[in-house]
């Protein structure tokens, strides 16, 4: 077997000089503030409350982290929030995909341009003050600004954790669910906008996401957003455009995005969960993302799961190795450390299983797999897709 504790050893050496060559990444559309707890706190007041609402909202939790489900869902529950901020101390913490991307990104030392129209006191609080925010046509730290909109509801996030009880039963996968109560849709950030077009030449790449937020508001409004977005970012050489996928409340949601975004973006990553629930035709994994590939249009389809990360791609298959190795290895340090930090290598107690088989694809397809750090109980589960994400762009944005 490889030996994947010496690849993610040279990948760690790899980050300073990465960092340093790095082009600008534009990080959007989606931004909040995530009120965290941990389920197994949680649980006795959700089912000890004496609520009924509450207790059904504790059933719903429980029955998805013993399946071994996380993901994200929408929950009708008007008095939520309030009821559960009364009774349960979370810790908040910063939100979205494009502030998760732009905190790594800015921690090691490469250039990022976050999308945030939502320039509140709670969400300012909760971002490295060192992440750049469009200002007057200038990319402008966070230390250097004061809050311009009123805070707005939170997103809530519950984790589980492999070899803990709950209800009864010991749970078998680490994960966290997230909820949120409303549909707080896209950051329509202007300033972003008009200072991303402008910058365009500087960058590598861009990261969207945040289109289940929208649910089942106008979801035609914010695919036309994106596209005007993208048509801004103007260049010679062709951008790498990726979107995120994430989980939606219903099938047609998703599909309305990645039918909208067809020819516009040039990346698509998610979990497998995601891509199972997506593509469930019992195709062997490697045809099946390059068929997803070719529907959407697309350069490249990631799937990234607990112990292994995969890609196809149209370009070089050696620069997206190392460019899965490097999301790994930022993901899997956050896991062990529960925090952005700069590894040396994959920590001690991480696992390391054989990846899905390599696979020859017809041409232009090649197919690349990575076995990941993986921890059963990991230090936190919270931005690790994103970290990973992060890891990847910072590599494939890079001038060839």
């Amino acid at each position: 077997m490889l030996d994947w504790r010496h690849e993610y050893r040279q990948a760690a050496l790899d980050l300073d000089a990465l960092a340093a060559r790095a082009r600008l990444t534009f990080c959007g559309l989606s931004a909040c503030v995530d009120a965290t707890i941990s389920l197994h706190d949680a649980m006795p007041v959700l089912h000890g409350g004496g609520n009924p609402q509450a207790h059904l909202f504790g059933d719903l939790l429980r029955d998805r982290a013993v399946a071994g489900r996380g993901g994200e869902m929408r929950v009708d529950w008007p008095g939520g929030p309030d009821w559960l901020d009364q009774r349960l101390r979370f810790r908040h913490a910063l939100g979205g995909t494009g502030p998760h991307a732009a905190r790594v990104l800015t921690h090691l030392g490469a250039p990022a341009l976050l999308a945030l129209a939502t320039r509140s006191p709670e969400q300012l609080a909760v971002l490295d003050p060192r992440i750049r925010l469009a200002v007057d046509g200038t990319p402008v730290e966070v230390a250097r600004l004061v809050p311009t909109s009123p805070d707005v509801p939170k997103i809530y996030i519950f984790e589980f954790t492999a070899g803990r009880p709950l209800g009864g039963q010991v749970l078998g996968r680490s994960s966290r669910i997230i909820v949120r109560f409303n549909d707080p849709g896209l950051e329509d950030d202007a300033e972003f906008a008009g200072t991303s077009g402008r910058l365009a030449g500087e960058a590598g790449a861009a990261v969207l996401s945040g289109y289940n937020g929208v649910g089942g508001g106008d979801m035609q409004a914010a695919l036309t957003l994106t596209r005007n977005l993208i048509a801004g970012w103007q260049r010679p050489e062709p951008l790498l455009i990726h979107l995120e996928l994430a989980g939606y409340d219903r099938d047609a949601y998703r599909d309305a995005v990645l039918d909208g975004l067809a020819g516009q973006i040039t990346s698509l990553g998610l979990s497998l969960s995601e891509y199972e629930a997506l593509m469930p035709a019992p195709a062997p994994l490697a045809e099946g993302m390059a068929a997803l590939a070719l529907r959407l249009r697309l350069q490249r389809v990631c799937v990234h799961a607990d112990n292994w990360a995969a890609a196809v791609t149209t370009g070089d298959p050696e620069r997206e190795r190392r460019a899965l190795l490097t999301g790994c290895l930022l993901a899997g340090n956050r896991a062990a450390t529960g925090t952005v930090a700069t590894p040396q290598g994959a920590h001690a107690e991480a696992i390391f299983e054989a990846p899905p088989a390599a696979r020859a694809l017809p041409a232009p397809w090649h197919f690349i797999a990575v076995s990941a750090p993986f921890l059963p109980s990991p230090a936190t589960t919270l931005g690790l897709g994103d970290t990973f994400m992060a890891g990847c762009l910072l590599v494939l944005g890079q001038a060839v």
